[in-house]
Formats: C-alpha cells, structure tokens, sequence
C-alpha cells in the first residue's frame, strides 16, 4: 500500500488543452482521501520532461506516446535506463490513437496505458492504483479488452511468441528486423513464410494488414 500523505504526479502532452484537463481533473476529482494527489509540473516536450526529472521526484508521470520532440516511448526508455525504476516512478501511458501497439507501450518500461478518451475518474483511479502497485500494470477495460483480442486472434493462427514479434515489426526491412530481435535474417525470412502460411496469406502487405486490424501495430504511423 502507497505508504505517503500525497502522491506527485507529473504530466507530460504537447497539447496545452490536453494538460489543462488532467490538471482539472487532479484538483476537483482527487478529493479529500488520502492519499491526496498533487500536480508537481508539467511538460510539452520529452527534453522538458528529461530536465524537469533532475530535480524533481514525483511519484507518477503521465506521458503521451506522441510529442513534437520525440516519442513516450523513448521518454520511458531514458528514464528507466537513468535508474528510475518501478519501484521510483510509476508511469502511465496516454494516447489519443486507439490503434497504437500497447505491447510496445508496456514493453518500454510503463506500467500502465490509458487512451485519452477515457474519463477524469478513470484517470484519478489509474494514478491512486499505480501509485499503489508499483510492481503491477494497469490497464483500463477497453485495453485489457484489446489486448484478449490480439492474444486471441495470435493463438487461433497459431502463431508462436517469437513469430508474434517478428509480425509485430513486419514493416520494417529483414535486417532490421534481425537486429532488433538479434537474430538472422535467414531465421527472419523462414519465421516471415512461416507467419504467411498460418494466416493463408501471400504478401507483406497482406500481413500488415492483418497486425494492423487486430491491433498488434498501428494502423497508421503520425
């Protein structure tokens, strides 16, 4: 249980109206239960964000997958790698794109996700549960729902965990692939024919399509 009177919060989006809401929300939905919830600063850029965290130590950040500067993910990624664990910092994810990977998202280092469509009482809700259970994810019904979707479509093609992440960045070229995934590209190419003979499919195209419609990638790239 979140041992403090007061949980600090941070909000990192390039939209002023999107900060404006969240700061809203903290002062007329956190209430007068402890543990209370404090906004410490806010930011509309990764490099903002990366600066502000030298001095300060809030107990959550809020931050969008999609800044002008830079993406979340490599927010969350520089972060963690700076030492700010778990057990330091809770971060949750916001995006306004409901077609966004989510197991990028948490394959970052985030313990949570929450699309922006989501309401002030959810979003009060996420920040007093993950400043709670630093060491667990939270995700909201409709992303725990996405996530039964993807699981489900996968594992009726049969498609294996390794497979899943090679079609995860079917995009990119093979020797992409293979480095990220620090395999060969030979071994890529077989799980790619492997991938396109369990969804009876004949093309890249064809794949990215079917990642795309199920969720595992976005359908689109900003």
């Amino acid at each position: 249980m979140y041992q403090g009177d007061t949980i600090n919060v941070f909000v990192t989006d390039d939209h002023e109206a999107v900060r404006f809401a969240l700061e809203s929300w903290i002062k007329t939905k956190a209430g007068d239960e402890k543990p209370f919830i404090n906004l410490v600063g806010t930011a509309s850029s990764g490099a903002e964000t990366l600066t502000a965290f030298k001095t300060l130590k809030p107990d959550v950040l809020l931050v969008d997958m999609q800044l002008a500067d830079t993406t979340g993910l490599e927010v969350i990624k520089s972060l963690r790698q700076k030492g700010m664990t778990s057990d330091k910092l809770s971060i949750l994810a916001m995006t306004g794109n409901e077609n966004v990977s989510v197991h990028d998202i948490l394959a970052s280092g985030a313990n949570g996700y929450l699309s922006k469509a989501e309401s002030g009482d959810t979003f009060i809700n996420a920040i007093r549960w993950i400043a709670d259970h630093p060491s667990e994810l939270w995700l909201s019904s409709s992303v725990a729902q996405q996530l039964v979707v993807i699981d489900h479509a996968l594992n009726s093609a049969g498609i294996t965990p390794v497979e899943r992440n090679v079609l995860r960045l079917i995009r990119l070229p093979n020797k992409e692939i293979a480095e990220l995934l620090n395999i060969s590209e030979g071994t890529v190419k077989n799980y790619i024919s492997s991938i396109y003979q369990k969804l009876n499919v004949g093309s890249r195209l064809e794949a990215t399509k079917f990642a795309s419609k199920i969720g595992l990638i976005p359908s689109a790239q900003r």
